[in-house]
């Protein structure tokens, strides 16, 4: 399956792929099993980034499918079909 994957506000990431999107190729069907292959593609310090201990997405980011559908922590487990558009971000707040 095909995804398009866009990062936001990650400088971490960007700078360790190379680009801040990218298609994909992979044999998962969830949302969690991309995370998983991203972390395992571009090595242990993007996994880290975007990984909490237990394997799942760090709470400081989130999903946005098909710039239309956001995804919550407990939603991880969504399917995914070919050629959608996943784009993670990160939380910024101030003052």
């Amino acid at each position: 399956m095909k995804i398009n994957l866009e990062f936001l506000s990650m400088p971490t990431v960007t700078k360790t792929i190379g680009s801040k999107s990218l298609s994909l190729d992979f044999p998962g069907q969830t949302i969690e099993d991309l995370m998983n292959e991203v972390g395992n593609r571009y090595g242990q310090n993007v996994r880290r980034f975007l990984l909490d201990e237990s394997g799942k997405l760090d709470r400081t980011f989130k999903v946005l499918l098909n710039k239309k559908e956001w995804i919550r922590g407990d939603q991880m487990n969504k399917t995914l079909n070919d050629g959608d558009q996943v784009t993670i971000m990160m939380l910024v707040a101030g003052g």
